[in-house]
């Protein structure tokens, strides 16, 4: 983290979860698994203590071994279930879509940059990822830098997902990757522990765990919502971001 005065700092690119830190899908998340955890007589609330922020398969191999989820289709069915059947649960974190819009903009000209600045690190499916930016974040776009529980070996807090993500940008804007600084945003304290293992700036959102829990995992900042994170500037080398009031410990 480069500090430039107190509640800011400059990165060079940008790292977001997406359940929990842009959408806000905890109703919708514990409905299916409750659903499912009645189904198979397990108690939802040793799982909601862990399930945040893990992937899916990881969930499902430790609380329902039973369920067959080869070639992923335990995960497919059940966060198709998330996305489909409680969609009227589904909100967006405040000012969410507007911070990744002005991350788009050069603000001197107004004109959009020819590649993102920003990426997803979800611990989703695509088919759950995915269909926030076909019904919810429609509006936005989904970001070609787009890091799936598919895509990696190892889920968080394991850095893998946003590592491979900074990397891509990095190859996207020309920088050198082993020299540019990462924010994470983050609201589960297993991405903040891998937001921290590569070194990136963290910022914990208040969404589903308590300041102390985000604390705890390493967050340098915690905020409510994105309302209190501000663009100070944006150029091609570099974003430099205040957090507005943020939660003290």
């Amino acid at each position: 983290m480069t500090a430039t005065k107190d509640n800011q700092f400059t990165v060079n690119v940008c790292l977001f979860d997406l359940d929990g830190t842009i959408v806000s899908t905890t109703v919708a998340a514990e409905a299916a698994w409750r659903k499912l955890c009645a189904e198979h007589n397990v108690d939802p609330e040793e799982l909601f203590k862990i399930s945040h922020g893990s992937r899916t398969s990881e969930m499902l191999a430790k609380f329902f071994p039973k369920i067959d989820n080869t070639d992923n289709k335990g995960v497919i069915a059940l966060e198709k279930s998330m996305a489909e059947d409680y969609l009227d649960t589904v909100t967006l974190i405040k000012n969410a879509p507007e911070l990744l819009k002005q991350l788009d903009v050069n603000p001197e000209t107004g004109d959009k940059w020819e590649d993102r600045k920003w990426a997803i690190v979800t611990s989703g499916s695509p088919v759950l990822a995915f269909s926030w930016f076909k019904s919810i974040l429609k509006d936005v776009g989904k970001p070609d830098v787009f890091i799936t529980s598919f895509d990696v070996s190892q889920g968080k807090p394991h850095p893998e997902g946003y590592s491979r993500a900074r990397d891509l940008l990095c190859e996207k804007w020309h920088y050198n990757k082993s020299d540019a600084k990462s924010v994470v945003f983050e609201d589960a304290p297993v991405g903040i522990q891998a937001g921290k293992a590569m070194g990136a700036t963290t910022i914990g959102i208040t969404s589903s765990y308590d300041k102390e829990v985000l604390f705890e995992a390493g967050a340098d900042f915690v905020v409510k919502d994105l309302s209190q994170v501000k663009i100070i500037e944006n150029n091609k080398n570099h974003v430099t971001f205040e957090v507005i009031d943020p939660i003290r410990r």
